[in-house]
C-alpha cells in the first residue's frame, strides 16, 4: 500500500475513532431516513453546534453524505463507502503477509 493510501485510511478511520463521531455512525445506522443535525444530538452529549462539526468531518471522509434544502441539511450514513473501506483493510490485514 502506497503512502497516499495509507494516510486516506488513517484520515479515515480517525474520524471514526473519535467517540462522539462513532456515536453518530452508530446513529445513523439505526436511521432508515437521513436525519438533521438536531435529531442526531440526542445520541451525542453536546450541542448541535459541536455535532455539526463533527459531520462536517464525517462528510469529508466520505462516511456520511448529506441533502441539503434552504438552511437544513439531512445527513444519512454512506453505508456502501464505509463497508467497503472497512472491508478493503480487514482484506488487507488477512492476506498481507
Amino acid at each position: 500500500m502506497d503512502d497516499l493510501k495509507v494516510q486516506a485510511l488513517a484520515n479515515f478511520l480517525k474520524a471514526i475513532g473519535e467517540f462522539n463521531r462513532l456515536s453518530l455512525v452508530y446513529k445513523l445506522c439505526q436511521c432508515k431516513t437521513p436525519q438533521n443535525v438536531m435529531c442526531l444530538c440526542e445520541c451525542c452529549d453536546v450541542d448541535a453546534s459541536v455535532v455539526s462539526r463533527h459531520l462536517k468531518i464525517l462528510a469529508q471522509e466520505g462516511i456520511v453524505k448529506f441533502d441539503k434544502k434552504g438552511r437544513e441539511r439531512a445527513y444519512a450514513l454512506d453505508r456502501k463507502n464505509v463497508a467497503t473501506k472497512l472491508r478493503d483493510f480487514a482484506n488487507q490485514i488477512e492476506t498481507d503477509i
